[in-house]
């Protein structure tokens, strides 16, 4: 079932109620059971294998004074899973990848190897509990696309009373609307344009190249909010998986805001043992680890030459910056006056050059890209008559919609108003509060049937489903 859908509503208020009446120490096992009965709505087929990875895992974690060569040989072959689901991607006209793609292998596959090394390396005990430990594999509001959770993080949550309505029913109802009421609404003008790319120039392609990091954001961090907000319902706070990423005035700092549980965890386990290794051979060394982390966080989308070509462009920024970072913080130390246009002329120059990437990471062949960045300055002559055959295949209601919708969701992010909230709620007196909680109720029901009937019109999947 898809978070957009009505029969998802259902199965979370019930299973909400459920969790709240069931004793604490049954809630593990009950959070499992959930988990599953979510998953096997999906493809029931593919539980097989989360329950066999899962069980394989677990039973070797718990051998005595697991060695390296044997942690190494399950990562190996934790890893050699997900590229063979990969790969299967790329031969559809088999048959392979609608049948056998398990939903969210991405993210439980790197929930088990992090286990796994972490008990290797003496971070945690091995999890004496199979049922807490297969819980944390599949709990359903972080399967479908994560946010990537620690393993010492989640068991020290697991079943317990934390949950609060107040705080989950908010964020679960900012990702549908980051969902519905934006991505969703953008999206008819970057798929007519990514559909019809090489009969396309100027115009119609500078809308979809400055509106699809627009979309991507709406989508994937909605996403991330729902199964941030649904967790809590459970007593389990997931890590944020986004910081307002589009104000980062560098790559860097982009790639410490955008999609944080997967970068962190490929530092962790990538990045950093990898620049360990390499340490002494310098620059040369960084460069190189640099780029192994970011061709690894490309191909983990799938195994196309347009991600790694989006990869590969992200790990020449990566570079750039690091090669320069000496130069560059000497010159804003001898000019202090440039440090704000500095900052801003930054944020420009980091949102253009992840649009760039971004038309390799969306085309869907490699020479599409090409042809869209080579005809973005062309065809400005019948710019009219380009743009106006496009508004009569998509609805510039939506797309006006789409836009004001983004406006709020930057200053919601901005300023917000959920925590200012929330210390007030917390200050004022009972009258007030109990007057906050009516009026929050009657909102939200307002919104979430707002949204249900939009959603129960058109369900569109995510966009970080399919990875």
């Amino acid at each position: 079932m898809s978070y957009t859908s009505v029969s998802f509503l259902v199965f979370l208020g019930f299973a909400a109620c459920l969790y709240r009446r069931c004793p604490a120490s049954w809630r593990p096992a009950l959070v499992l059971i959930l988990s599953y009965a979510f998953y096997l709505t999906w493809v029931p087929v593919a539980a097989l294998l989360l329950a066999a990875l899962t069980l394989l895992t677990f039973f070797l974690a718990r051998a005595s004074g697991i060695g390296g060569r044997l942690a190494l040989a399950m990562t190996v072959f934790l890893v050699a899973c997900l590229a063979a689901f990969k790969i299967a991607l790329l031969f559809p006209a088999r048959g392979l990848a609608g049948l056998i793609m398990p939903l969210g292998i991405s993210y439980y596959t790197f929930k088990l190897i992090s286990y796994l090394l972490d008990v290797h390396w003496g971070k945690i005990a091995p999890e004496p509990s199979i049922i807490r430990f297969a819980a944390y594999v599949s709990f359903f509001p972080q399967i479908v696309a994560g946010p990537i959770q620690r393993p010492s993080d989640f068991f020290s949550q697991l079943g317990s009373d934390q949950g609060s309505l107040a705080d989950a029913l908010p964020r679960i109802a900012w990702g549908f609307t980051k969902k519905l009421l934006i991505a969703d609404n953008l999206a008819p003008t970057v798929n007519y344009v990514y559909a019809h790319v090489t009969g396309l120039q100027s115009i119609p392609l500078w809308m979809a190249f400055y509106l699809y990091p627009l979309q991507l954001y709406a989508d994937f961090s909605g996403l991330t909010d729902i199964a941030i907000g649904t967790g809590r319902l459970f007593g389990v706070n997931g890590p944020e998986n986004f910081n307002r990423p589009f104000t980062a005035s560098t790559i860097t700092e982009y790639w410490r805001r955008w999609h944080m549980s997967l970068v962190t965890w490929l530092g962790d386990y990538v990045f950093t043992p990898l620049r360990m290794a390499t340490r002494t051979a310098g620059k040369l060394g960084l460069a190189f680890s640099i780029t192994v982390n970011m061709v690894a966080i490309s191909l983990w989308h799938g195994l196309t030459s347009g991600f790694l070509l989006f990869g590969f462009l992200h790990s020449v920024y990566l570079v750039a910056e690091a090669f320069t970072a000496r130069w560059r913080s000497k010159f804003f130390k001898r000019h202090p006056a440039w440090n704000t246009p500095g900052r801003f002329l930054g944020c420009l120059l980091t949102f253009h050059l992840v649009a760039f990437a971004l038309v390799f990471f969306r085309s869907p062949r490699v020479s599409d890209a090409f042809w869209f960045l080579q005809h973005l300055t062309t065809g400005w002559s019948n710019v009219s008559a380009v743009v106006g055959s496009m508004l009569s295949q998509i609805s510039a209601r939506k797309l006006g919609i789409a836009l004001v919708g983004y406006v709020v969701l930057e200053l919601g992010e901005r300023y917000r108003p959920d925590l200012w909230v929330r210390n007030l709620r917390m200050s004022a007196p009972r009258s007030i509060r109990w007057s906050f909680y009516f009026a929050a109720t009657v909102t939200l029901a307002f919104g979430f049937s707002l949204l249900v009937l939009q959603g129960s019109q058109a369900q569109s999947p995510f966009i970080y489903e399919i990875f």
